[in-house]
C-alpha cells in the first residue's frame, strides 16, 4: 500500500503475490503476442522483418539500405525480448520461491532487507551459497 506521496508504507503476502502474477503476466504477453515471441503470420520484430519490406527497386541502395536496417532492428528487438523475457521470468521464479519470508513477516516493509537478501540473494540477481 502506498501513502499520498506514492511511497510504500505496507507490502504484505497479497500484495507480493499481486506482484508476482504481474510480472507472470508480462512473460505470457511476450510468449504470445504476435510482435514479440509469439507465433505469427504479421509483420514481426525479429529476423524475419527485412523479408517483409518489398521495394520497388531492390537496386536502389535507398531501399537496399533500408531492407538491410530493417533486418538488423528486428534481430536486434528480438534479442532484447529474450533478454526480457529471461529476466522477468528469473525474477518471478526468485520471487515466489522466496514467499517463505512471509512466515516471519507480514509486512516486507518492517522486514530487515539485509537479512532478506542473505536468505534469498536470487531475488537480487545473486545466488544462493550453501
Amino acid at each position: 500500500m502506498a501513502d499520498n506521496s506514492g511511497r510504500i508504507t505496507s507490502f504484505d503476502k497479497s500484495h507480493y503475490e499481486q506482484l508476482i502474477t504481474y510480472l507472470k503476466t508480462v512473460d505470457d504477453g511476450i510468449n504470445t503476442s504476435e510482435y514479440a515471441l509469439g507465433p505469427s503470420a504479421k509483420l514481426k520484430l525479429d529476423s524475419t522483418l527485412s523479408t517483409t519490406f518489398h521495394p520497388g527497386s531492390d537496386s536502389w541502395p535507398l531501399a537496399k539500405g533500408f531492407v538491410a536496417q530493417a533486418g538488423t532492428f528486428g534481430n536486434s528487438v528480438h534479442a532484447r525480448y529474450v533478454a526480457v523475457e529471461q529476466n522477468v521470468r528469473t525474477f518471478y521464479k526468485a520471487l515466489n520461491s522466496a514467499k517463505d519470508v512471509f512466515d516471519d513477516t507480514d509486512d516486507l516493509t518492517t522486514y530487515d532487507a539485509s537479512k532478506f537478501e542473505r536468505d534469498h540473494p536470487d531475488v537480487g540477481g545473486g545466488t544462493a551459497t550453501p
